[in-house]
């Protein structure tokens, strides 16, 4: 038995297929989802989204915000933002992580602050996937 795994952001399709296991981080928490997995929709955090399909190989995705459906074998996965792990380029993603360190030292309100801890987060994600280590340059 497996899921039927289907990926969309705003952007374009990011994955369809078959998968025996799927990881991705909820607003709550990191969510496992096996076969048989009750149905439930949930609200997505930042995080890496993990798939393994039927022949073990595994594809992650840094993913930033959106939702998960699940209903049977079916689970739908709408994503506000998401790159493939082999998409990342990690110069950029440490960049934008620099660049959101700094501006996180003034926040102009409570609503920036939580917008750049997402975004610092965003690269975080970004930067563990491809295993570089997060650091500020100067």
């Amino acid at each position: 038995m497996s899921l039927d795994v289907t990926v969309v952001s705003p952007a374009r399709p990011v994955f369809e297929g078959s998968a025996n296991k799927l990881v991705i981080q909820a607003m709550r928490g990191q969510m496992g989802v096996l076969p048989k997995h009750a149905d439930i929709v949930a609200a997505l955090g930042v995080g890496p989204l993990r798939i393994t399909q039927a022949d073990g190989s595994q594809l992650e995705f840094a993913v930033w915000g959106g939702f998960l459906k699940i209903g049977g074998s079916r689970v739908t996965v709408l994503v506000d933002q998401a790159v493939a792990k082999d998409e990342i380029v990690e110069s950029e993603a440490q960049k934008d992580l620099t660049e959101v360190k700094a501006q996180l030292r003034h926040p102009k309100s409570d609503e920036e602050f939580q917008e750049l801890l997402g975004k610092r987060k965003w690269a975080e994600v970004r930067l563990g996937l491809v295993g570089a280590r997060a650091t500020v340059s100067h």
